[in-house]
């Protein structure tokens, strides 16, 4: 039964990052790794998603509806979910970038 609750989490977070992505226009938050050579920081409120971070492959993922932000952090915080996966890719592709 925890596969079950698991999965459908899983499903519920990633259809609310493609709503975010697609559809939503109001407050997101970002849940992503924070870096210092960026204005992005874990928990940072926008009224809308950014450009041009809005805009990349991974980071557009990470921000989510402020009603799903602890789905979303449980989500990130689970190895081998997709949100966890791209905070993974966040830290890769910054480190790469350095």
């Amino acid at each position: 039964m925890d596969e079950t609750n698991e999965k459908m989490t899983q499903n519920a977070v990633a259809e609310e990052t493609k709503a975010v992505e697609n559809a939503y226009t109001g407050p997101v938050i970002y849940i992503g790794p924070s870096f210092r050579n960026s204005r992005l920081n874990h928990c940072m409120i926008f009224s809308e998603i950014p450009v041009p971070e809005g805009e990349d492959s991974v980071l557009k993922h990470l921000f989510v509806k402020p009603a799903e932000l602890n789905d979303a952090l449980r989500a990130v915080a689970k190895k081998g979910t997709a949100l966890n996966t791209f905070y993974q890719k966040a830290i890769r592709n910054n480190k790469g970038g350095n």
